[in-house]
C-alpha cells in the first residue's frame, strides 16, 4: 500500500477475550484479505489487546469500505470503526532519515 493511505481501527467490546481468541481472528482476517481483488486493497496490521478494558482493537490499512466488508465477513466482533493517524515517535523517524541519506549517497 502506498504512504498515506488511510488507516483504521475496528474497536471491539469483548469480554473475557484470550490469546487464542485473538489468534483465531487474527488468522481469519489474513484469510479474507486474501481472497480480495486487488482492485480493493486492505492490509491488516495486527491488533491490540487492552486486557483492563476488555477491547480489541484490530488495526487495518485502506479505503473505509474495504475495511469495514473484510471486518465484517472476518466476523470481527467490532461495535464501530475509527479512522486513526499514526504518529512514528522521533528515533523511528530519524533513522527512517539516516537510512534515506544514507541510500541517497550510495546512489550518487
Amino acid at each position: 500500500m502506498a504512504d498515506g493511505a488511510p488507516t483504521f481501527v475496528a474497536e471491539c467490546f469483548w469480554p473475557d477475550v484470550e490469546d487464542a481468541d485473538l489468534k483465531a481472528l487474527d488468522r481469519r482476517v489474513e484469510s479474507v484479505i486474501a481472497e480480495i481483488p486487488p482492485d480493493a486493497p486492505v492490509r491488516y496490521l495486527g491488533s491490540i489487546l487492552l486486557r483492563e478494558d476488555e477491547v480489541v482493537l484490530c488495526q487495518f490499512e485502506g479505503g473505509a469500505e474495504a475495511v469495514r466488508t473484510i471486518a465484517e465477513r472476518a466476523q470481527v466482533p467490532f461495535e464501530r470503526i475509527l479512522a486513526t493517524r499514526h504518529s512514528p515517535s522521533t528515533s523511528v523517524r530519524d533513522a527512517a532519515l539516516v537510512a534515506h541519506d544514507e541510500k541517497r549517497e550510495a546512489h550518487e
